[in-house]
């Protein structure tokens, strides 16, 4: 509040004496006038002048004596300006008790400092009734209140805050922990794992960093109350106390001692908890197992024939049968298998081993059996046969009749009265005059091979994959019926029974109709025929036969022209000059495409497999969770220690609070030693940096001392 001069009143005696209490000699020349707080110049130093006033106040001795207002104040007041003449008579009782209270409270904010002054006015004489007075309050009193109690520490909120970051920590482990191996979470609005994750990573960041920044700050009391150092450390412990780059700074410099170090370590480090915690989860892919199932179909038996005029054995296959052949001859695709049904919604399915009636290949040699044929050129020649006119046989019944004949394919259909094993369906007898490399065709050079090529009907255990949606499947086992059966008998039963790995499971059927079709349009399809090699007889007539197919094709040899009798020899002899082992590939494709038009057939059973997906799951690394443990842990022990450090110091727990600086800032000595330097001092003159360079060179200590806790050099 402001001082508002006194005006004279009607009463005064302007011949009152006033009188000093004896033995108080310090008011024998005090100021004839106190200037009001709104006309002085010098500020009204709380600190010192309070204080002042206090011990002043307190020396009065009232023993009936009156006393001017003014013998109470601080000396300071008696550096104002002037006294008006007519405030050199003394005022009234009342007045001087009304106005000596609002001189030293200086305002009503620290009416709580002081204790109030009775006094009454008996009339209007010159003389100060007796006064009720009580002493003011103690000097660690008056520091309790301007700074808080000395013993009190208020370290909950940091507390609090390192329990809720180890609690975030835990959280996020017994999540990882829980969700280890399993499938990906689906919560509601697509809230993922991550996010979860990153969020309790983001409670313990702001957990630990409460605790650093607590603990750093009060470090700086902890360092000035102990000893004296460098005041450019309070504005380094401060700046390590608000942010990482002041930690970065506060250890680069040294300044922390081993426990501000270690904090400041721990700062560091904590930016790392984000990205280590992210770290911690991966999501990899496995395959499982889906409800959905999978099948695919094997065959027990297959009947499927019609009765045809057409066919040497009275009956013909089905459609299906014959375009499974064609597929297997002129395909191509390495897939023989394709066309046959499966169900798989994942595309990756796997089935265990199981049997099918099915249609086996195999191929022998029979290069060391060949002999020369000479037959046809002793037809051709009145004259002795010349060896380099002959051909190459085999007892089989295969034969190259003249060396101009490269090529030749022969069907063997095994006779009714059983001069073959019952399973058999057909031969294939091949014969070549030319290497798979190539090779001048005649002269001493020519190597001829031969091969014989068997189709049965069997039993196989198979392995079937499908895999992104490509069925492929593998032969484990093949059981075939080698037994020899009289089939000319028509009331005897003629099926083909053949036992699969368990001998007294019932037997695999191929009726004795569909087997008499196969072998009828076999012996058509595979008829006798071959590929003739000539450079120059393009009129020439190479068969008998009018239907003979003629082709230009130049395989594995440069020279001459090829011709073929009809398109199976063609395929037989690509694949033969194509692929490395292509006949015996030829063979089994087309036995193949046979068993899967078997295992579409009516005699077909479905087999249950297993439906594999690719199902995303989580992987925890907990090597990476490491960090974010070891930071919440530091920030933890880094608090206690703080706390220790400052109660054995007898810190109080001001922290990083700005109003404590303000409160307890440098005292006046220092302040002006600071500001001024060596040389003369203008307020504009020093900047930042040129204060920060003096801190440097300037040691405080927190002294308690005089009436306040203050930083003194």
């Amino acid at each position: 509040m402001a001082y508002t001069p006194v005006h004279d009143h009607a009463a005064f005696d302007s011949s009152t004496v006033f009188s000093l209490p004896a033995g108080n000699d310090q008011f024998a020349h005090a100021a004839p006038h106190v200037a009001s707080p709104e006309n002085n110049s010098q500020p009204f130093p709380l600190n010192d002048g309070v204080a002042g006033y206090r011990k002043d106040y307190a020396d009065v001795d009232l023993r009936g004596e009156v006393s001017p207002y003014w013998a109470g104040l601080p000396a300071v007041a008696a550096s104002g300006p002037p006294l008006h003449p007519h405030h050199q008579r003394g005022w009234s009782d009342s007045t001087i008790a009304t106005t000596s209270s609002a001189a030293v409270r200086g305002g009503d904010d620290y009416s709580d400092e002081f204790d109030d002054l009775d006094t009454t006015a008996a009339n209007s004489s010159s003389k100060l009734s007796t006064h009720k007075h009580r002493h003011p309050r103690t000097k660690k009193n008056r520091h309790r209140v301007l700074c808080g109690s000395t013993t009190k520490s208020s370290w909950t909120l940091e507390t609090v805050a390192v329990a809720i970051a180890l609690a975030a920590v835990g959280a996020v482990l017994g999540v990882l922990g829980w969700f280890n191996g399993q499938p990906l979470p689906d919560w509601p609005y697509d809230i993922t794992l991550n996010a979860l994750i990153a969020l309790l990573v983001t409670v313990a960041t702001a957990g630990v960093g409460v605790a650093l920044q607590g603990g750093l700050g009060q470090l700086k009391w902890v360092r000035f109350t102990e000893r004296r150092a460098p005041l450019a450390d309070l504005e380094r412990f401060d700046e390590a106390s608000r942010g990482t780059w002041g930690a970065v700074k506060l250890l680069g410099t040294g300044r922390g001692g081993y426990l501000g170090s270690f904090g400041a370590v721990v700062a560091i480090t904590a930016l790392g908890l984000s990205p280590f915690a992210q770290q911690v989860v991966t999501y990899q892919t496995r395959t499982v197992e889906s409800p959905e199932g999978a099948s695919v179909n094997r065959a027990l038996n297959y009947t499927g024939a019609l009765p045809g005029n057409t066919s040497s054995t009275g009956f013909v296959p089905l459609l299906p049968l014959k375009s499974a052949v064609y597929n297997g001859l002129f395909a191509e695709n390495g897939r023989p298998g394709a066309s046959l049904a499966f169900a798989c919604p994942t595309g990756n399915c796997t089935w265990a081993a199981y049997e099918t009636l099915a249609v086996c290949a195999s191929c022998v040699d029979l290069t060391p059996f060949i002999e020369p044929d000479c037959s046809a050129a002793n037809s051709t020649s009145s004259s002795a046969s010349d060896a380099e006119d002959c051909g190459w046989k085999v007892p089989q019944g295969a034969s190259l009749r003249t060396r101009a004949e490269v090529f030749s394919l022969t069907a063997q259909i095994p006779p009714a009265r059983g001069a073959l094993p019952h399973s058999t369906i057909a031969r294939l007898l091949f014969m070549g005059s030319e290497a798979r490399e190539g090779g001048a065709n005649g002269g001493s050079t020519v190597q001829p091979w031969a091969k014989q090529c068997t189709f049965s009907a069997c039993v196989q255990t198979l392995s079937s994959r499908v895999s992104a949606g490509a069925l492929t499947e593998a032969v484990q086992r093949e059981a075939v019926n080698t037994s020899v059966v009289d089939i000319s008998d028509a009331s005897a039963d003629r099926d083909v029974y053949t036992f699969g790995a368990d001998a007294a499971a019932p037997p695999y059927v191929l009726s004795i109709e569909a087997m008499l079709a196969m072998r009828g349009w076999f012996s058509a399809l595979f008829a006798r025929g071959g590929a003739v090699r000539s450079s120059a007889a393009f009129n020439r007539t190479i068969t008998a036969s009018p239907s003979a197919v003629v082709v230009n094709l130049t395989v594995g040899i440069a020279s001459g022209t090829t011709f073929f009798d009809s398109d199976v020899v063609t395929a037989f002899y690509w694949n033969y000059y194509e692929y490395a082992g292509g006949i015996d590939m030829l063979v089994r494709d087309v036995a193949t495409s046979v068993t899967v038009a078997f295992r579409g057939f009516l005699g077909a059973v479905p087999v249950a497999g297993s439906a594999l997906a690719a199902q995303p799951y989580v992987h925890v690394r907990w090597g990476f969770a490491a960090l974010p443990i070891v930071v919440v842990l530091a920030a933890a022990a880094f608090l206690g220690g703080a706390v220790w450090s400052s109660r054995r110091a007898g810190a109080r727990t001001w922290k990083s609070s700005a109003l404590a600086v303000l409160f307890h800032g440098l005292d006046d000595e220092m302040r002006e030693r600071v500001l001024r330097g060596k040389g003369e001092w203008k307020r504009g003159d020093v900047g930042l940096g040129e204060l920060k360079r003096r801190a440097q060179g300037v040691k405080v200590q927190l002294d308690e001392a005089g009436d306040a806790s203050l930083l003194r050099g």
